[in-house]
């Protein structure tokens, strides 16, 4: 393996003779030997990166999640400490680990600020930091590396379980690049963003293996309320094939493709047009959105494709095997729990082959769609038994939503009365709890009045629903507020005319697939420049061409309560803070700035504050989120 790399002190030469010698270790095999990295024809190994790509070489396949990388996070050769943490299983444990991070940055801090006097290192411990910087440092670099001050936790015991779990799907991924004509060493790609983990789940939104948005994946794949593909780890393969595509076409080289993969590749074309190539880039371009994880990401790439490849031919792990299995194609739509006991299987093995059917589909509330591609294993019974179904197993139509906008004065008791439907059907579907506590604002579903009996068993039966409902209950419940309805509807020109308001992660793009319309044609209705975006709040013209506005209000409403699904499915709220507007913030940068929460969520605990009116001295609750 080539070594670039600038010595520029005692330090730094010591880290790196122990660098060359020991790249990495695994039963006594140096990683040069084991593992061949990325094909550098497509992938080159810049000067510019060597640290970064060696640093996360280490977090991979070195440092283990009871280990945390005090570091500088512009140069992540420069590592002021490695700490032990505690063994993180609980929510105690959590916190105590980022108070003594909280602890080692602070005092590292300290010791920069201290440097940048006037005063020489006088203890072993300054002078040993400031040997990780240049001799002719100044007092500006330290006052600067001391507010650049980042913790890293070590992730090898994940990596290695993301290696096995992708022997799964490695094969298959590897082939659809292929098919596009791109290199099949994009197909590691899945280890920098969820270590090959098909459940993954982002805080804003980002499922599954590839950890496609909702914004990106729909242009690539099936997102709404019954399928979300990209739980599906080879159809959003394919979908990151076709995107990585695009994006290599945009911006010439592989590099850049990746990068915008992570940074978006609207963003990538500007600092391209401003830089030029992916190293200056690298070294200089800080705008928008382009942090530490936008400017690493090709480098975690290269450094994942090496660990990974060095487990791969070790032979140290077994690795799980691909899974056989057939397609059928549904004639019309049908409940899964009434498939599944034809077939005679159990739920577990039809999620396990079908990951991209979500929770309503098993709990009754949707039906698998007609058309849908079904997988099942390869046994003679399940085929056999698919050849000529009954139709009975069949219906011409999909389960409608309805929903039900909670007014002042109302009871749980009550709206279940006027829709003729039992109090304990209405709190079980919308995961309300004993008490039935709701409040004004909030949307429910309302179930049909035939078929609720059988819609509650089922979700009585699902255990991993009534899990999930119980997890529902000790965070919060799943409570979709803000005003879904169409407003003011009325004829014009042949066509229905109605007002909505802009909710939380709600886009043109979102608006003009549930329309059956064009994210342009809605702009210009509302006299919107081509690339404005909408934001939470406002208020715009809808025109209903294509979907009557009473559908166009279902699919909305499935759409906010699948992101609090998913969400609360994934995460818990472990407690609250308070935080104090100050002079400045808006709700958006107090949410993805400050506390790394999505809008939605804060909008939740403090449903009295305005989107736009957000002003100093206003106390917010901030919910404090853990992963389950």
């Amino acid at each position: 393996m080539l070594i670039h790399h600038v010595v520029s002190s005692p330090a730094r030469l010591s880290r790196f003779i122990v660098y060359v010698c020991i790249v990495f270790v695994c039963s006594g095999k140096c990683m040069a030997e084991a593992g061949s990295g990325a094909d550098p024809a497509y992938f080159p190994h810049y000067p510019e990166i060597h640290a970064n790509v060696t640093f996360w070489e280490h977090v991979y396949g070195r440092y283990s999640s009871s280990m945390a990388v005090i570091h500088d996070q512009t140069d992540l050769d420069r590592i002021y400490r490695v700490i032990k943490l505690n063994p993180q299983k609980t929510s105690a444990a959590r916190k105590s680990n980022r108070a003594l991070i909280e602890k080692t940055k602070d005092h590292y801090a300290a010791i920069l600020t201290s440097l940048a006097g006037p005063n020489r290192p006088r203890t072993s411990e300054e002078k040993r930091v400031a040997a990780l910087f240049d001799a002719n440092a100044s007092s500006s670099h330290y006052l600067e590396a001391a507010q650049n001050i980042r913790a890293q936790t070590g992730i090898k015991e994940e990596f290695r379980r993301g290696v096995i779990r992708s022997g799964a799907y490695m094969a298959n991924i590897k082939q659809i690049f292929r098919s596009y004509g791109l290199p099949e060493d994009l197909a590691y790609l899945p280890h920098v963003e969820s270590s090959f983990n098909v459940d993954a789940y982002s805080k804003f939104g980002a499922a599954g293996a590839w950890q496609f948005t909702r914004e990106t994946g729909s242009q690539y794949m099936r997102i709404d309320y019954i399928i979300d593909e990209r739980r599906d780890p080879l159809i959003a393969a394919d979908g990151a094939a076709r995107f990585l595509k695009k994006n290599y076409e945009q911006l010439g080289s592989w590099p850049l493709a990746i990068t915008a993969y992570n940074y978006g590749p609207a963003g990538m074309r500007r600092a391209v047009a401003e830089y030029g190539s992916y190293e200056r880039i690298f070294a200089h371009y800080r705008k928008g959105h382009f942090k530490f994880a936008s400017r690493n990401f090709y480098a975690e790439f290269l450094a994942a494709v090496r660990v990974a490849k060095m487990y791969e031919q070790s032979g140290q792990l077994r690795l799980d095997q691909p899974r056989s299995y057939f397609i059928f194609r549904t004639p019309g739509y049908t409940k899964a729990v009434n498939l599944m006991r034809y077939l005679q299987i159990d739920e577990p093995t039809m999620r396990r082959y079908n990951p991209a059917l979500r929770d309503p589909v098993f709990d009754g509330t949707k039906y698998i769609p007609k058309g849908y591609a079904l997988k099942f294993p390869s046994q003679p019974q399940i085929s056999n038994a698919l050849r000529n179904p009954p139709a009975s197993l069949f219906s011409g139509a999909q389960k409608a939503s309805r929903f039900y906008r909670v007014q002042p004065g109302d009871t749980a008791g009550a709206i279940a009365k006027k829709h003729g439907i039992s109090l304990q059907t209405l709190l079980a579907i919308n995961h309300l709890g004993k008490n039935g506590f709701i409040q004004a604002g909030q949307n429910l579903r309302i179930p049909s009045a035939s078929g609720t009996d059988e819609e509650l068993v089922v979700l009585n039966d699902n255990k991993k629903y009534a899990t999930q409902r119980q997890q529902s209950a000790a965070t919060g419940d799943i409570v979709v507020a803000g005003n879904l309805q169409v407003m003011n509807p009325r004829r014009h020109n042949g066509a229905i005319t109605g007002e909505v308001e802009v909710q939380p992660d709600e886009s043109l793009g979102v608006f003009a697939r549930w329309l059956g319309n064009s994210a342009e044609s809605i702009g210009r209705t509302n006299g919107l420049a081509a690339d404005e975006e909408i934001v939470p709040g406002q208020q715009l013209t809808l025109v209903f061409t294509t979907v009557d506005p009473q559908t166009f209000e279902q699919q909305r409403f499935d759409f906010h309560r699948e992101i609090q699904e998913d969400f609360f499915a994934s995460y818990a709220i472990v407690g609250f803070d308070s935080y104090t507007v100050r002079k400045g913030d808006t709700l958006w940068s107090i949410c993805y700035k400050v506390f790394n929460l999505p809008l939605w969520l804060m909008k939740k605990y403090n449903a009295d504050i305005g989107f736009t009116t957000l002003k100093p001295a206003t106390r917010l609750l901030v919910p404090q989120v853990e992963p389950l």
